[in-house]
Parts: C-alpha cells; sequence; structure tokens
C-alpha cells in the first residue's frame, strides 16, 4: 500500500467501525445511532454515542526496511518506499446533560473491539450493510484499486502500562480504551529517472521475469439457515475455494477468485491460462491429466486475469483442445487442484524467437453440488433432494455420501416399496437424490443435511418439517 495521505488508513478504519458497529446494533433491533471520530480521546468531550479511533504513534516497519530501491537516480533512500506501522487508540463516549452512561458506553465498545476482530483485515472486497440494504466498500476511494490491504492487531496492553498511557491528565480516570497496531502502510517514494539494463540474450536463455505463484483461491457461498436461528440469508467467503456448481446463480457461487503473483506472463494474448485438474478426469478415454480453461473455447467461463489476480465462473463443461480439435468434459462435484501455466516469449538480437513455458504451484479447492430444495414425502413416504442440474447425476464414477440429522444413508439401486426396509436407504436420479427417511417428517424439526459428492461438500441446508 503506497499513500501519501495517513488519514486515508484512519478513514478506512473509521468507516470500518461505523459500518459493522451500526449493522450489529440493527441485528439486535437496537437504534443505530452512532458517531466515529478520530480526535485525541480527551478532545471527544460529552458526546453520545460516539467511539472515537485516535492515531497517536507511527513507526517504521522494519521487515521493508532493507529491500532493494527499484531503478535509478537520485538517492536510493528516496526511491524505497517507507514502511510504517500505525498504533491507534479505541475509546467509547455517552454523556447525557453531564450524567455518564456506563450501560451504552460499554455496549458500543464491547460491538467495537468485535468489528476489529472479525475483520482484522480491510481489502478492496470487503463490504458491509448497516441496515440490511445494499452493502457499502469500507476501503475509502483513494486506496481502492491498488491491490491495498490494512492488517488490524490488538496490543496487549497490561492494566499498568493502560495508566502509564494516561497519566498526562493527571486528574482524570484511566478511561476504558483498547490498542491496535495497524500495518504495513508504505508512504509513496520517489520515482526512479532510469532502468538497469535487461538481459535479452545469456547462452542458456534466462528470462528476467519470476514464476507465477498462487497465494489465495476463494469463492462465496450462500445458503439460507432455518428461521428458529433468527439469521437471514447468509453470504460467506470461503478459503480455500469451496464453489458451487449454480451456473445462473446471484451471488456467484460458482466463481473462483484467485490471488497471487506474475499470472500473466509475458502480458500477450494467451500467454496465461487457469489449468484444472482432478482424479475424475483420469478415468475419461483416453485418460485427461489436465485441463487448461481456453476463453475463447469457453465464453461462459468469463475467465479474468490480470497481474495479481483472476478469476472464472464454473459451469458444467468445459471445452478442450489437446491437439485434435476441441471436446466437451464434463465438470462435476469434487476436489480440483487448480495452477496457472504462463508463457514468455523473447527475440534474440537475431531474430530467433525462445519461448519458455512455467507453471505455478496447484492449490486445492472443492465444487461442491448446489441444493435447491427437499420435497415433502410421496405417497410411498419418501422425500427428494433437488439439485441444480447441470452434471450427470447418475455417473457410475461418483462417490455419494448422504447424511441426515448425523445418520448416514445407505445409496440403493431401487427401493423395495415396504416402508420398514427403505427406511435409511437413498437412490441417485437425474438431478436429484431420493430418500426414505429415518426420522419421522409428520413430526415438527429441523434436521440438518449433508450431500458429499467425490469429497466435496454441497451449501449447508436444512430440512424443515412438516
Amino acid at each position: 500500500m503506497a499513500t501519501a495521505d495517513l488519514y486515508l488508513v484512519t478513514q478506512t478504519l473509521t468507516r470500518l467501525l461505523d459500518l459493522n458497529v451500526r449493522a450489529l446494533l440493527f441485528r439486535q433491533g437496537l437504534a443505530t445511532t452512532l458517531s466515529v471520530t478520530a480526535m485525541p480521546p480527551e478532545r471527544v468531550g460529552a458526546q453520545q454515542n460516539t467511539l472515537n479511533l485516535h492515531l497517536y504513534h507511527a513507526m517504521e516497519d522494519a521487515y521493508y526496511r532493507n529491500q532493494p530501491p527499484p531503478g535509478r537516480g537520485g538517492p536510493p533512500v528516496a526511491r524505497q518506499p517507507l514502511s510504517l506501522s500505525l498504533f491507534y487508540i479505541l475509546t467509547a463516549h455517552h454523556e447525557i446533560n453531564d450524567n455518564f452512561d456506563a450501560e451504552i458506553q460499554q455496549r458500543n465498545f464491547g460491538l467495537a473491539l468485535k468489528t476489529l476482530h472479525d475483520h482484522s483485515q480491510i481489502d478492496d472486497d470487503l463490504a458491509i450493510s448497516p441496515d440490511a440494504g445494499p452493502p457499502q466498500t469500507v476501503m475509502v476511494a483513494g486506496l481502492q484499486g491498488s491491490d491495498n490491504r490494512i492488517e488490524i492487531s490488538p496490543r496487549p496492553l497490561t492494566p499498568e502500562e493502560a495508566i502509564t498511557f494516561w497519566s498526562a491528565e493527571q486528574s482524570a480516570t484511566t478511561r476504558l480504551s483498547a490498542y491496535y497496531e495497524v500495518r504495513t502502510v508504505f508512504i509513496e517514494p520517489e520515482l526512479p529517472t532510469g532502468t538497469f539494463g535487461r538481459v535479452f540474450d545469456l547462452g542458456l536463455f534466462v528470462f528476467p521475469m519470476t514464476a507465477p505463484v498462487i497465494q489465495r483461491v476463494s469463492a462465496l457461498a450462500s445458503f439460507t439457515p432455518p428461521p428458529a436461528s433468527g439469521l437471514g440469508p447468509q453470504l460467506i467467503e470461503t478459503v480455500p475455494a469451496r464453489a458451487t456448481l449454480d451456473p445462473a446463480s446471484s451471488p456467484e457461487v460458482n466463481r473462483v477468485r484467485v490471488a497471487g503473483s506474475a499470472l500473466t506472463g509475458d502480458g500477450l494474448p494467451g500467454s496465461a491460462r487457469f489449468v484444472l485438474r482432478t482424479a475424475a478426469w483420469r478415468d475419461l478415454v483416453p485418460p485427461l491429466r489436465s485441463a487448461a480453461i481456453d476463453p475463447a473455447l469457453n465464453p461462459a467461463w468469463a475467465v479474468t486475469m490480470t497481474e495479481s489476480e483472476g478469476q472464472f465462473d464454473l459451469q458444467g463443461s468445459l471445452m478442450v483442445d489437446t491437439g485434435g480439435g476441441p471436446f466437451p468434459v464434463e465438470v462435476t462435484p469434487g476436489i480440483y487442484a487448480l495452477s496457472v501455466q504462463a508463457t514468455r516469449r523473447a527475440i534474440t538480437p537475431g531474430g530467433t524467437v525462445r519461448t519458455s513455458t512455467t507453471e505455478s504451484n496447484q492449490v486445492a479447492f472443492s465444487v461442491g453440488a448446489r441444493i435447491v430444495q427437499v420435497t415433502p414425502p410421496n405417497p410411498a413416504g419418501r422425500m427428494v433432494v433437488q439439485l441444480v442440474n447441470v452434471f450427470d447425476m447418475t455417473a457410475a464414477g461418483l462417490d455419494v455420501q448422504l447424511a441426515i440429522g448425523g445418520e448416514l444413508y445407505d445409496e440403493t439401486a431401487a427401493f423395495s416399496g415396504v416402508a420398514a426396509q427403505d427406511r435409511g436407504l437413498f437412490q441417485r436420479q437425474a438431478g436429484q437424490i431420493e430418500f426414505h427417511p429415518l426420522f419421522d417428517p409428520t413430526l415438527a424439526g429441523i434436521q440438518p443435511l449433508r450431500l458429499t459428492i467425490n469429497g466435496a461438500e454441497s451449501q449447508p441446508f436444512w430440512i424443515e418439517t412438516p
């Protein structure tokens, strides 16, 4: 993160407190009146429903101090960003007519502590809805779009050290407070006025570029807890990714997001592609060891890739060309390995084009089936788990496990039609799973359902009866 304005960091932190504490108050059915300031605590005065986050100290981060500066020109230290750790104090304030209200102050203070604990990292993707409306981006505009990340860590001060902090106010009692370190903030360096020469041809044809590296693979998980929980629809980020085969979903639970470095090869079209591997493709004839996602053959996959991040939308089929022409490969639930294959080309002084292909590390992620609903019992007493029908549920190679209410059900090729014999059995059908429940579906209750296919779980789901 490079900036010349430290207040942008403070604005981002106060915006996080404002949005999330109001969201927590709204969730509890309380008034969401709140102010977040950044003054010295002793200058806040007699305010109501106020949180104060004050920057009281900055210190150079020694970890980044000795990195070599880029380019040439001017003092080398000026071309190297100044890395800082920022230190903040958090206080809560609530007074009515000069009367101190400990209940409101301590409630708001606790919600602020929870906010900074639950969101200890802030990046461009973090967005919070304070009132069940559209989510609002936490990162302020001046820091967005530059791959910035703010990390928040609590400072473990003892009570005695806290008293020392407030010792300047000799007539005042030590205020309820918490202390945080925010890192790492880079102050914008001076731009280099020149660059070092680049090696284009060195016998073994060494390329002046780094290999691609995947650091993080994530996806969104969407599910609705039972009404008895008091929670509405949930949307969470899963790392490593637990994507879901639901191409028409909104939000996009089938979207896999990748973060890393050197992901685009030499930047020319087709120089970098995502590569998928899964054990199920080894059973094809002929076996398929890996499949590159070609955006031209798979426009619905919506592949995008930059130097540091990329994404694609899983579909039920992937078009692959191994040299004999394109052909479709079914994408089924299971465990997949993801890598990035990058190609770099260079022209020697003699006009020869040299090509180097490298592949990143492989990162595992899961692809689960999407449960749509569970139907009430039919005349035979059996119920049906309906799925998003984008893969062959009846394929022999699928390893399917169904557990309901903690009880594992057994798969059968056909039901006998006798309830006593069919209880605890399930049968796979096109786009669905039919099962005879072990529980009594005529009684009111909530049964957790877990569907695992080839080692990958579907989204959390609960059956409500009757």
